[in-house]
């Protein structure tokens, strides 16, 4: 089609994605002048609609890129007019590209216009907890690197970097780097690659523990392995948020299958396990614990820097 909508959190994924079609679609010696990005605050959609009409220059086809599809929400009569007469009469070697990170509206009349000519993808962010999507997504990955790794190799990236993919992409590029061809084993991963994440998640624990020495110490580590404490503090919130959940419902004496939606669980198996996380502890203890930590996510973006002891201040609630 010379439509495609492609929409998703994961913008990582995402601008793989791009880079993908602008080498199927455009020449390498013709891209510089075959891709061409919009922005839409500066540039009307009837002139790009104008654009990608046009034959390319040289060899390939063309590419024209709109990075903000959700403007397409609410348009005028003239903009929907022009899309109703020109989607179908994109030269076939062009392809009108709108990536977004929210999905457009589909109750919008220009959007339900391009839905019936576009091909449409969708790059959701992979849950922490879908340690099988995770990776598959690890072992995509390596093969754009043409990394070798062995299977433990790859289980410790599972666990180390997580779903977060813009991470993945350095510490790849590090491993390719080191790797010159040969197969990477566990302990030279290991070498290379910090895994703050079982860290974040031996940090929640001591935090819900009350364990002020052990918190101190993984917060140490993790500073130090320049984990950002913002992002620190958002993996925490996602953890006491999950617990105190999984508690109320417990007590609450909710069904297993209504506390896995509220708590929004991918695999309903990991309940088993929350429950027995959350056993020893008070749901007011939890919720505490959740309100003092969006607190300090608070403070940080406004440039108060108290961390550290204010975690160790939430483990002595």
């Amino acid at each position: 089609m010379p439509v495609k909508l492609i929409y998703g959190e994961d913008t990582y994924s995402i601008s793989k994605r791009v880079e993908q079609l602008i080498k199927d679609v455009t020449t390498q010696e013709w891209e510089i002048f075959n891709y061409i990005q919009v922005d839409c605050k500066t540039v009307a959609i009837p002139q790009i609609i104008t654009e990608v009409m046009i034959i390319p220059l040289g060899e390939g086809g063309k590419i024209v890129h709109i990075t903000d599809g959700t403007i397409f929400n609410k348009y005028s009569d003239e903009v929907i007019s022009s899309l109703e007469e020109n989607l179908s009469k994109i030269p076939k070697q062009n392809l009108l590209l709108i990536t977004s990170k929210n999905k457009p509206d589909g109750r919008s009349k220009a959007v339900k216009i391009l839905l019936q000519y576009a091909e449409v993808e969708a790059f959701p962010p992979i849950t922490s907890w879908d340690k099988q999507g995770i990776e598959k997504l690890i072992q995509t990955a390596v093969k754009t690197y043409s990394l070798e790794l062995t299977p433990t190799a790859t289980s410790y990236l599972v666990e180390a970097i997580g779903n977060n993919t813009t991470r993945l992409d350095r510490e790849l590029a590090k491993l390719a780097i080191y790797a010159q061809g040969e197969k990477l084993k566990l302990e030279d991963v290991q070498a290379l690659v910090s895994n703050n994440n079982t860290n974040c998640t031996e940090l929640a624990h001591a935090i819900k523990n009350g364990k002020a020495d052990a918190a101190a110490q993984i917060l140490h580590r993790l500073v130090g392995n320049n984990e950002h404490p913002l992002k620190i503090i958002a993996n925490l919130i996602a953890y006491f948020r999950t617990w105190l959940v999984t508690k109320t419902g417990v007590e609450g004496k909710l069904p297993d299958n209504k506390i896995s939606t509220l708590a929004e669980l991918t695999n309903p198996k990991r309940l088993y396990f929350l429950k027995k996380e959350v056993e020893t502890v008070s749901a007011a203890k939890l919720k505490q614990s959740l309100v003092a930590l969006i607190q300090v996510e608070g403070e940080l973006k406004t440039g108060i820097d108290n961390f550290t002891p204010s975690i160790i201040k939430i483990c002595n609630l």
